[in-house]
């Protein structure tokens, strides 16, 4: 019944192909809101309307479109005379060339209820293209709410307590709404970890819907406008202040101890690197003190995160931003900048792990590598840890902890409400 549901809704809320597009991608579009790139306004005022507008694709040299009900593709400028038709289930390969026609990019609808699919991949509401660099930008444009359907799946276990899914919901629609952009960019936000990963219909689930469908238009309010609603895999125990992340304090966003994300896998973690892809991961930051002898987490902030690793060799030290020492060695080697101690040996079993720090984590360590030397990185959390921890609001949801206790908690200040 729900998934019928999200086809009543698609229907209900279709998008006029009357409707102009935007010009084509400028250089604006780049994403500048990310957490460490600048700071949030501590509320902002949603632009009206309530669609978003999604990038897919950029720059391919070209794109495969279909439709179960066929589709029709229009010129974007406003024209209500379709530039090409395909019918039911048929599929059509399109390039730059196929835009030569079009003042303003072009504009795709399906002819019926089914979704377009791009690349075989089926997406609610409509679609824009542009010509982007010799090729062909596409980009997802549709309400509000069926673009939440597509990200809770891919945010979040379809399979968590219902209050963590309308919890998310709400947050996802506050994010995204937030930082819509008016009619000088071509998008709006970005399917991948950039912005919130979307998955269109393929993502979405007959649970992650009915949050959506409870959570109907609401948001997540603080002051005269919507609240920066952020989140994170695992805090680690202790979510991170904004203050700390952007130098800017926000109100809501001081950072909470969490009692409630014991049970994720990621709550303590240790990695191995060796010493040599060490020295080649950082680059030439490092490249004048020679063998790496010591990593020492330096300027922990009020919740143990670190602020710089020094990085110590027989030339000398040089310390590192601890979120860029985190993106040279990928975040998945270091999951967060909670570190709790790092250790160079030139073997394996030179190494000490602390004991302690594999409790109460459900998810057993991994070996060390056969050879020397190499570096153990242990620590806790997995992402920047501001915001909404999701492991903990599963742990709270579990605890019978509702939505709005679950935002609460995480965002205190800050209300739910009707947008």
């Amino acid at each position: 019944m729900l998934i019928r549901g999200a086809a009543g809704m698609a229907a209900a809320l279709a998008l006029p192909h009357a409707a102009r597009a935007t010009g084509g991608i400028v250089p604006g579009d780049d994403d500048n809101g990310q957490p460490g790139a600048s700071p949030p306004p501590i509320s902002i005022r949603p632009l009206p309307g309530d669609t978003i507008r999604v990038l897919l694709l950029r720059a391919r040299p070209s794109i495969e479109l279909a439709a179960l009900g066929g589709f029709a593709v229009y010129d974007g400028a406003g024209s209500t005379t379709p530039i090409f038709r395909a019918g039911p289930g048929q599929s059509r390969t399109f390039d730059a060339s196929a835009l030569a026609r079009s003042s303003g990019g072009a504009i795709v609808e399906a002819s019926g209820d089914a979704p377009l699919r791009v690349g075989g991949r089926p997406y609610r509401g409509r679609l824009l293209l542009f010509p982007d660099e010799g090729g062909l930008t596409v980009v997802n444009q549709l309400p509000i709410d069926l673009y939440v359907l597509g990200v809770l799946g891919r945010e979040i276990s379809p399979k968590w307590p219902a209050a963590v899914l309308q919890a998310h919901a709400i947050i996802s629609r506050s994010y995204a709404l937030g930082r819509r952009k008016d009619a000088a960019h071509a998008f709006d936000v970005y399917a991948t970890t950039a912005d919130q990963v979307y998955g269109g219909v393929n993502a979405e689930s007959a649970s992650g819907n009915d949050a959506v469908y409870q959570t109907h238009n609401q948001v997540l309010w603080y002051g005269n406008g919507l609240a920066a609603a952020f989140f994170s895999s695992c805090c680690g125990g202790h979510t991170e202040s904004a203050g700390a992340l952007w130098g800017e304090e926000i109100p809501y966003l001081g950072g909470v101890a969490d009692p409630y994300c014991a049970g994720s896998p990621h709550y303590r973690w240790r990695s191995y690197v060796s010493e040599e892809s060490l020295r080649e991961r950082l680059g030439p930051a490092i490249a004048s003190i020679g063998e790496i002898s010591t990593l020492v987490p330096l300027d922990l902030d009020n919740s143990g995160r670190a602020k710089r690793i020094a990085v110590q060799g027989q030339g000398g030290q040089r310390d590192i931003e601890a979120k860029a020492f985190r993106n040279h060695l990928g975040t998945s080697v270091v999951r967060s900048t909670l570190i709790h101690r790092m250790q160079i040996a030139g073997s394996p079993d030179r190494l000490q792990p602390d004991p302690a720090f594999d409790d109460p984590s459900p998810a057993p360590p991994p070996a060390p590598p056969k050879n020397g030397p190499l570096a153990m990185i242990e620590g806790a959390g997995w992402g920047h840890g501001v915001g909404l921890c999701q492991w903990g609001a599963r742990g709270m949801a579990l605890r019978g902890g509702t939505a709005a206790q679950i935002l609460s908690f995480y965002f205190p200040g800050t209300t739910v409400a009707a947008l």
